[in-house]
């Protein structure tokens, strides 16, 4: 039974991760694409993690434990940083109806 549900989380783990690399090469801009990829690639990788700790021992569990956590507090300062230097770049939003509302370097907010 755990190995069924093991497997089945790799299936679901993979199908996200293919998600993500699809909405990577679809979506209109960069702040789109950087969402989809670390999105897809924190729940995608999660549950491989999760799937491997279903199969290994206690030795595998806490190792995976930790990976979770790293990927829990490195992926979004990391898509931040991407993001802001998108950003600082200039590069434009071209979803359609995106406002920017986030003020440009030397402007006062209101």
């Amino acid at each position: 039974m755990m190995g069924l549900l093991a497997d089945m989380l790799v299936i679901a783990g993979l199908a996200i991760l293919t998600i993500g690399v699809y909405g990577v090469f679809r979506l209109p801009d960069a702040y789109t694409q950087l969402h989809a990829a670390s999105k897809a690639g924190f729940v995608g990788v999660t549950l491989l993690l999760v799937s491997a700790a279903l199969q290994g021992g206690p030795d595998i569990l806490s190792r995976v434990i930790l990976a979770v956590v790293l990927l829990t507090l490195t992926t979004p300062v990391a898509a931040y940083a991407m993001a802001r230097a998108a950003r600082v770049r200039g590069e434009p939003l071209r979803t359609p109806g995106a406002v920017d509302e986030a003020p440009r370097e030397g402007e006062v907010p209101d």
